[in-house]
């Protein structure tokens, strides 16, 4: 190969990566993006929600296997849609290095801006069973069991509605505003389902808050 060709072939190579450095550059250079961020009343909810969540699912399944389908169907879409929303949560918390629960439940809603009634730091969580009720739940069967379980469910909805209501009010980020409104507005369905349910069974609703 002639001298005078080689060394253009040199050239053109040379060139060829210099173009080749500086279309990578951007990508090698550039920072990195900022880490999701939630605000401390967002970690708060999602902390406290995936608590009151998990409750909910433990009602359910005290439902007696022999209770109605109507009511039976009900508890399933319940444990079901709440296990989900469950995952969301703790996945927030894990992608930030969040414990999945916190040391001072409800201290985030004292600081929210809702319409809800006042909740005190450290307060129970609204609407929440006692272990008791629970446990007393899953040893009712027929019309008892049914009716204890809605007035159990119903009360737990009214609180998560509530809870929901407030995260969606202080939101930050918009991931956690449309969540928190879903849960407001699916619970919501639910309880008045529940209500005529627990209606055509002649009973009342449990006192709340």
């Amino acid at each position: 190969m002639p001298p005078r060709l080689y060394a253009l072939l040199i050239c053109a190579a040379a060139c060829m990566l210099l173009v080749v450095g500086a279309a990578l550059r951007p990508v090698f250079d550039s920072p990195a993006p900022p880490p999701t961020m939630l605000s401390f009343g967002e970690i708060g909810f999602a902390q406290d929600m995936a608590v009151h969540h998990a409750q909910a699912r433990s009602i359910a399944a005290s439902l007696s296997p022999k209770a109605s389908s109507e009511v039976k169907s009900l508890a399933q879409q319940i444990e079901a849609s709440q296990s989900i929303e469950i995952g969301i949560l703790h996945g927030w918390l894990m992608l930030l290095d969040q414990p999945l629960a916190s040391d001072s439940p409800m201290q985030w809603m004292s600081h929210a801006d809702s319409h809800s009634h006042t909740v005190e730091e450290n307060s129970p969580m609204p609407g929440l069973a006692s272990w008791d009720e629970v446990n007393a739940l899953s040893t009712l069967t027929g019309d008892d069991a049914e009716i204890r379980f809605l007035q159990l469910m119903i009360r737990h909805h009214r609180g998560g509605i509530e809870m929901a209501t407030a995260g969606a009010a202080m939101a930050t980020s918009d991931a956690v505003a449309r969540a928190a409104r879903s849960m407001a507005d699916e619970q919501t369905k639910d309880l008045g389902y529940m209500t005529l349910m627990l209606e055509q069974r002649s009973a009342a609703a449990l006192p709340y808050p």
